[in-house]
């Protein structure tokens, strides 16, 4: 809950305009918190020109003050780096450190979710990547090997036979066609596929800014929805799932341009 100064409290009413669950409203030119329907957004610490708002529980210490021109994205810079990233699929040894790590999560941490719900967690596999991998290949194999029938209610596709190549490949000669080598894999876990997906993206964008790459294994996330024995292994909670697993590391390939995609389809209304 929000905790409001009132000796710093000028009545201004841009807190109580802000305040998407109109939990605020001004008294007798003092803001109030009726403390019924706070979310915790903090939209009304980020607005207050007096600072007079505070939220309790939370490390205040996080708040930056805002500066001109140190806050803004150029968007054609911006643009220009999506379009230069590529899925990354040949790592180098150079491993990542615990640092750079810290900075991915702190990207998701400070993703938007709905309600303010902060629901996402975290996971770095680094230590547990053979194990992982293992389970996953083996489960993969085993969806694959399903009937006909079965696989085409779980709209496998051609990747069941993918996946019983990637699978041979790993235990007759040791090719790693799930994590390819990379030493860092970061699951991001939750109970909303939306927020997970957000925090996941913006995890993205901070991979590339410090100048490393990395996929998005779908494979791996297919894998842990199918297995109880990964759930349990990664100590997930009830209703808990991986939406998205992030494979990390310093990219073994230089890319030399962009490559072309389709056009949009838009419909303007």
């Amino acid at each position: 809950m929000i905790t409001i100064d009132e000796n710093k409290c000028i009545g201004c009413g841009l807190c109580a305009k802000d305040c998407f669950t109109h939990d605020i409203e001004v008294i007798e030119k003092k803001a109030k918190s009726k403390r019924i329907r706070c979310i915790e957004c903090g939209h009304c610490i980020a607005v207050c020109p007096e600072s007079a708002v505070s939220l309790e529980n939370y490390p205040m210490s996080d708040i930056l003050e805002y500066q001109q021109g140190q806050f803004e994205l150029d968007e054609n810079q911006y643009l220009r780096a999506l379009k230069f990233r590529r899925t990354i699929r040949q790592f180098s040894k150079k491993p990542v450190a615990a640092g750079q790590i810290e900075t991915i999560i702190e990207a998701g941490r400070y993703s938007p979710t709905g309600g303010n719900q902060q629901n996402v967690s975290y996971c770095v596999v680094k230590d547990d990547i053979g194990p992982l991998r293992a389970m996953a290949l083996d489960e993969l194999n085993k969806i694959a090997s399903l009937s006909t029938a079965e696989k085409a209610k779980l709209n496998i596709s051609w990747y069941g036979e993918m996946w019983q190549q990637m699978y041979r490949d790993f235990h007759d000669q040791k090719i790693d066609g799930l994590f390819f080598d990379a030493e860092t894999v970061i699951l991001v876990i939750s109970e909303s596929v939306q927020s997970a997906c957000i925090a996941a993206a913006h995890m993205e964008t901070m991979v590339y800014a410090q100048g490393l790459g990395m996929l998005y294994s779908g494979f791996f996330t297919r894998a842990v929805a199918h297995s109880k024995e990964i759930k349990d292994y990664l100590k997930l909670d009830p209703g808990q799932n991986v939406h998205a697993c992030l494979v990390i590391g310093y990219p073994g390939v230089k890319y030399q341009r962009t490559v072309p995609r389709k056009e949009a389809k838009i419909n303007w209304r």
